[in-house]
């Protein structure tokens, strides 16, 4: 549900075009970890590749009920000349994100994918199904440029003030063929 946090670091670029983009997001690999197992029974991330476009599938369950859930997120990014930079670094509550309309156009345009999902509200619910399917980004919500290179993102979730689970998430932006 929550892995793609990272993608939206890239509207950090202030401009946004309608033309269509010469690039493509590609996520190879999201790794998952439980650190606290008395909140989090399961947590599971997949990434399948369909048509040129990454979908992202997710299944969380959980133990107890979760009243605050908030997002640390760490994106670095590798351009081909093997310079390393950091593009983002926030910590935001994600229940304020899943449930309204911001007037911060990066954290508004996190919200509008997850509003797709109902089950998605807080408080979350113990021994409740959490699953996010064939979630994706659309290349045209980001700025018309954005340089080629692969990128890791660290994704931590609190719950309920605890370090709960760990996400990381390996990509590349690539040119359209």
């Amino acid at each position: 549900m929550e892995t793609l946090f990272f993608l939206h670091s890239f509207l950090l670029f202030s401009c946004v075009s309608s033309e269509q983009r010469s690039f493509r997001i590609v996520l190879d690999h999201i790794s998952t970890k439980i650190l606290d197992t008395k909140t989090v029974e399961k947590l599971s991330c997949d990434v399948e590749q369909i048509s040129n476009r990454s979908y992202v599938n997710c299944h969380m369950l959980l133990n107890r009920e979760v009243a605050k859930v908030d997002v640390r997120n760490i994106v670095t990014f590798l351009k081909p000349n093997g310079q390393e930079m950091k593009l983002y670094e926030g910590r935001l509550d994600a229940c304020l994100v899943i449930g309204s309309f911001q007037k911060n156009r990066l954290v508004n345009l996190y919200s509008k994918h997850f509003r797709k999902f109902s089950n998605l509200e807080c408080p979350f619910k113990a021994n409740f199904n959490y699953t996010v399917k064939d979630l994706y980004f659309d290349e045209q919500d980001l700025p018309s440029f954005v340089p080629f290179g692969t990128f890791r993102s660290l994704t931590e979730f609190y719950l309920n003030q605890t370090l709960a689970t760990r996400l990381i998430t390996h990509g590349k932006v690539i040119p359209r063929l």
